[in-house]
């Protein structure tokens, strides 16, 4: 087997720029802000270059939370009434599958076993413990549940399901809806599909992870892209594998993680306050946009080290 320290020659890159902008009624003191927007790196992900700065200045120091994620911490001494957060990243991926992935056959129940059973525990603890028999009970009545000592691909199929049960929906609210709710409207954004695949697969006895992070996409390659969420499952001599509900297929090159958590708070892109006057007025826009560049393509200059 042969292993690659840097990226093949074959793999391509994809160029990301991720805008924030908060906007006030007036300046107010911003208090410190835990960004979530470094690339995870793995087997099908290398970054290459990272550059993340805010305006006004702060001091960034890095670290990893408890569940690996790298984590920037924004320090601000000077208050101003816009604060603007520019995350540019390149990364190197495979080049995209000319068909689609096949499906994954799993075994029922879940063989989790030895040591990993302990690990596991977070990601086995419901986010909504009333809603629990209703979604297995819905999932069920599809019948497309696993029986007791069959294979079957089914997390695939639950994500080709969720994709064709709900509509998508662009909600700017923050948070998620409860899997049952969004069962119930018939419509949800890609964080509220992901709650409801991961609430519902560890309702089947599988570990599920939120993870949060980008997709290329249509509107990405032309400044309209938002942040992303999609469903992790963790699967026996496969480990972590991504299903994404939102549009019903396997995680693939074009999705680009940047942080996981047992529960969706634990991986917002942007946390933090600001103190001021009472009753200051907000406003908040994001703009996302992507490049994919050929594999000779130099970085780009001025980069940070990541």
């Amino acid at each position: 087997m042969k292993i690659f320290e840097t990226p093949p020659d074959s793999w391509e890159k994809i160029h990301l720029i991720h805008e924030t902008s908060y906007t006030y009624s007036q300046p107010v003191q911003f208090l410190p802000h835990r960004l979530v927007l470094r690339p995870r790196e793995g087997h099908e992900v290398r970054l290459i270059s990272l550059n993340l700065t805010t305006t006004p200045p702060s001091i960034i120091r890095w670290s990893r939370d408890m569940l690996d994620n790298s984590i920037a911490h924004a320090i601000f001494d000077q208050p101003a009434a816009e604060l603007q957060i520019h995350s540019e990243f390149i990364v190197s991926v495979p080049p995209l599958p000319e068909e689609g992935l096949p499906p994954i056959f799993i075994p029922h129940p879940s063989q989790i076993a030895g040591i990993e059973q302990l690990v596991a525990t977070p990601y086995l603890q419901y986010i909504y413990p009333p809603e629990v028999s209703q979604l297995r009970q819905w999932f069920t009545a599809t019948g497309l549940a696993p029986l007791p000592g069959k294979t079957s691909a089914i997390f695939d199929d639950m994500a080709i399901l969720i994709h064709r049960t709900i509509g998508y929906n662009r909600r700017e609210e923050t948070g998620v809806q409860s899997p049952v709710e969004t069962l119930r409207l018939g419509t949800g954004s890609c964080r509220d599909m992901a709650v409801l695949m991961i609430e519902t697969s560890r309702s089947l006895g599988y570990p599920a992870r939120f993870v949060s992070g980008y997709l290329e996409s249509a509107n990405s390659k032309v400044g309209r892209g938002s942040t992303h969420a999609w469903a992790e499952i963790y699967l026996p001599e496969r480990g972590w594998t991504g299903f994404d509900p939102s549009i019903g297929k396997r995680v693939g090159p074009g999705h680009i993680a940047v942080g996981v958590s047992h529960h969706p708070r634990g991986v917002m892109p942007v946390a933090g306050g600001f103190s001021g006057l009472s009753g200051i007025g907000s406003s908040l826009k994001v703009k996302i946009t992507t490049q994919r560049l050929p594999p000779t393509t130099p970085e780009a200059p001025g980069q940070m080290p990541a």
